[in-house]
């Protein structure tokens, strides 16, 4: 146990000390100041009684049970003051993870997109040592934030963009049009990947690609190309493709790239058609892969101050009880 206040004991004997001294000086001048009293003849007959015995045996008692409980009164006081504590050493666990979010804001995508934001900026609350990045793509990708555990800019910047999406004058998709085309997922996703920094370190990285996969325009990589970039950074791809609820022949083949492509990435595909599923796709994502490392140690203090307050709280009735005694 150690003591956060460690002086504080001191200030408390050091005070008792002046009181008992001031108490002893007091009763010493009011005895010599006093007459010496009225003798009385044969006291010892008084004295010798059994039932006066018996009587100044309790007396003595009372006041030793008094002081004994003013005694503890004060020692809890003294240490309560002083903050007892346990300290240890501890080495948190931190989720050395990366998560680069890359959504598609094509028109067609941005009620999921909102969907998803909302679910992680809910999680990011959760979040211990996980560095969270958001990219959003159409013909060109634009890094809305790095790559950052600081889960307040984290929180914030998530809900401005969902806001922007319920705006349509809102310039979220500034930046995006800049290609030919719209909805360029592979280039978009070849953008998210290169977007992982520290490449030396021990970090478990991934990349939540939200789109339906509907291309439109020439592309720089395909999406498959992009997935083979992703194997070869180390990183895996969750897909989240809202289009796959299609009949169409034309998009069941792009749901089957979008597939292939993710699992080949060692990530996995989901295929959703109301945005009130992703919170539980997404819950599953972050809980499948985390590299978790020991964090720096830290000390840890403890308060332990429970004993000392049920030994005042003792004392306290101890005195009430001694000092009701004496008064009879």
């Amino acid at each position: 146990m150690a003591l956060i206040a460690w002086w504080a004991p001191l200030v408390w004997l050091g005070a008792t000390a002046v009181v008992i001294a001031a108490v002893v000086w007091y009763r010493g001048r009011h005895r010599s100041s006093t007459a010496a009293g009225i003798p009385v003849a044969h006291r010892e007959r008084l004295t010798a009684l059994p039932a006066y015995r018996r009587a100044l045996a309790r007396y003595r008692l009372l006041v030793a049970g008094f002081v004994v409980c003013l005694v503890a009164m004060i020692a809890a006081a003294a240490m309560l003051t002083a903050r007892p504590a346990a300290v240890a050493l501890v080495t948190p666990d931190l989720n050395n993870r990366d998560i680069v979010l890359c959504l598609d804001v094509s028109g067609s995508m941005v009620d999921y997109d909102a969907a998803v934001l909302e679910v992680f900026q809910q999680l990011s609350v959760e979040f211990t040592g996980e560095r969270i990045s958001l990219v959003v793509f159409n013909a060109s990708a634009v890094t809305y934030f790095p790559l950052t555990a600081d889960y307040d800019y984290i929180s914030g910047q998530l809900a401005r963009l969902t806001a922007e999406f319920d705006d349509p004058d809102a310039p979220y998709y500034g930046g995006t049009l800049i290609g030919n085309g719209s909805s360029l997922v592979g280039d978009g996703l070849a953008s998210c990947i290169v977007r992982f920094d520290h490449a030396d370190s021990d970090r478990s990285r991934s990349v939540i690609l939200v789109t339906d996969n509907f291309v439109a325009g020439e592309q720089i990589f395909t999406l498959p190309d992009a997935a083979k970039l992703a194997v070869e950074r180390g990183v895996r791809v969750y897909g989240i493709n809202p289009g796959d609820a299609t009949a169409k022949d034309y998009l069941d083949d792009l749901a089957v790239e979008f597939e292939t492509a993710v699992v080949d990435s060692g990530g996995a595909y989901y295929a959703l058609d109301d945005p009130g599923v992703i919170p539980s796709v997404v819950d599953r994502i972050t809980s499948e892969q985390a590299s978790v490392l020991p964090g720096i140690q830290q000390v840890q203090i403890s308060e332990r101050p429970q004993p000392w307050i049920w030994l005042a709280f003792a004392s306290l009735v101890g005195l009430g009880l001694f000092g009701w005694r004496l008064k009879r």
